[in-house]
């Protein structure tokens, strides 16, 4: 029995919010933004984010007693886009709109992302198309290879894994 299937509705949340702190960190990798990388944008840091919680999600899914803390993950995640959203200083009336737009995308590129992850190329090409609307960015292969190393990391360690910032790092 692992750790999450001990996990109540309050420790699913801290999960979860540990689960989204290191996805988060890992997303906001310097080195990925700025000349030539990713735009440093709403738009930018939400493509990476969602490249990062593709694969928390597909680590999540793959363990039935991780069924909780993956909704969990899912819900306080868009939480955490909305209070981007906000923050930026979207207006009230338009972040309902901007959230449903944002959870299309969001499904979208988890979907497109999953089947991708066995194929450095078909993944490099999905995300130059998601964050940079081209065929072919240099630094696309280079967060293909970051996301398959960090997916690699966390299929061959326990479970509770999916929540240390170690695992989640460059070079982990």
């Amino acid at each position: 029995m692992t750790a999450f299937r001990l996990f109540g509705k309050s420790a699913a949340n801290e999960a979860a919010d540990r689960i989204i702190a290191a996805v988060s960190q890992a997303a906001r990798t310097p080195d990925l933004f700025g000349e030539g990388g990713v735009p440093d944008t709403l738009t930018g840091r939400f493509e990476v984010m969602t490249a990062y919680a593709a694969v928390a999600l597909e680590r999540l899914k793959a363990a039935p007693e991780a069924e909780r803390v993956a909704q969990t993950f899912t819900d306080r995640l868009f939480r955490f886009f909305d209070a981007g959203l906000r923050e930026a200083g979207v207006g009230d009336l338009s972040v309902a709109k901007r959230m449903k737009a944002l959870a299309g995308a969001f499904y979208g590129r988890v979907g497109a992302y999953g089947p991708a992850f066995d194929d450095a190329d078909a993944l490099a090409a999905a995300l130059a198309r998601n964050i940079w609307n081209a065929p072919e960015v240099p630094l696309a292969p280079v967060l293909a290879a970051r996301l398959r190393a960090v997916r690699d990391r966390l299929a061959q360690t326990p479970l509770a894994a999916v929540e240390d910032a170690a695992v989640w790092a460059p070079g982990g």
